[in-house]
């Protein structure tokens, strides 16, 4: 793996979610690397802030009163003072019927109270997890702003590992691939929003950015993206491109290659 494979992994590195080789050769390459190895750390710190927060479980306290209620229904039953069976079946069966009810709402009490406490405990967990991307997504937006190159091109990485990213991660990626002075970024961050592409914002600003565009090889990758996501509204752009006499040639024949899947 090169260093921009290791960085795109370094979040499901920390996370515990690569399988065994691919972990052992990122631990290999990270011994060797120290572009990689400050970006792990930066990470690892970011992290290490988000989970120190305590899990909070269920109040053992509940098993234990449950557990002291049906011991004194079991006093209960031993007492001397209830009727034999022989004697009044059915006062008797009246009163097993009425320990048994006891005892089932005890037990219903319990599990129903644990399961209260279980669906709060994952309530919170939600709102942690949910805290935890949104001070990602911060973070990811801040690194797109640094002026290092490779400390952007780092942050678009980070950006297309979200599922569902928000508008300001969006608005960021597209701002790199238009306006951003590095090329790599550029063209880095035009592949990362390739993957979200079934957002509108996104989609418009591809085909924008071609209509502008005056790089060949960013010329390039928008013409394949474009075809990719069959997104019809970049024909009249490319077909500006075919009848510009300065368009070079290799990025007509790539103009001529996809433009029929799009007509």
């Amino acid at each position: 793996m090169n260093c921009k494979q290791i960085q795109e992994l370094l979040i499901d590195y920390l996370d515990g979610n690569l399988d065994q080789k691919e972990h052992q050769v990122i631990t290999a390459h990270l011994t060797i690397c120290n572009s990689c190895q400050e970006s792990l750390q930066e990470l690892q710190l970011i992290f290490d802030g988000i989970d120190q927060d305590p899990e909070e479980l269920p109040d053992a306290s509940m098993k234990v009163n449950f557990e002291e209620m049906l011991q004194k229904e079991k006093e209960t039953l031993s007492d001397s003072k209830i009727v034999s069976l022989q004697k009044n079946t059915k006062n008797s069966w009246r009163t097993v019927l009425q320990i048994a009810a006891t005892v089932a709402l005890i037990v219903s009490a319990y599990f129903y109270g644990k399961q209260q406490n279980n669906e709060s405990f994952s309530q919170e967990m939600a709102v942690l997890e949910e805290e935890k991307v949104q001070l990602k997504q911060e973070v990811t937006i801040s690194l797109i702003e640094n002026k290092s190159a490779s400390k952007r091109l780092q942050a678009v990485y980070y950006a297309e590992e979200f599922e569902k990213p928000g508008n300001e991660i969006l608005k960021a990626l597209i701002n790199k691939m238009l306006y951003d002075d590095h090329i790599n970024v550029r063209l880095a961050a035009a592949e990362a929003l390739t993957k979200f592409s079934d957002s509108e914002m996104v989609r418009k600003a591809l085909v924008n950015a071609l209509e502008t565009e005056q790089d060949p090889g960013m010329q390039i990758e928008l013409i394949q993206i474009l075809v990719s996501i069959q997104e019809k509204r970049a024909v009249p752009s490319m077909e500006k491109l075919l009848q510009n006499e300065e368009t070079p040639g290799y990025v007509k024949d790539q103009v001529n290659i996809g433009l029929p899947s799009l007509i």
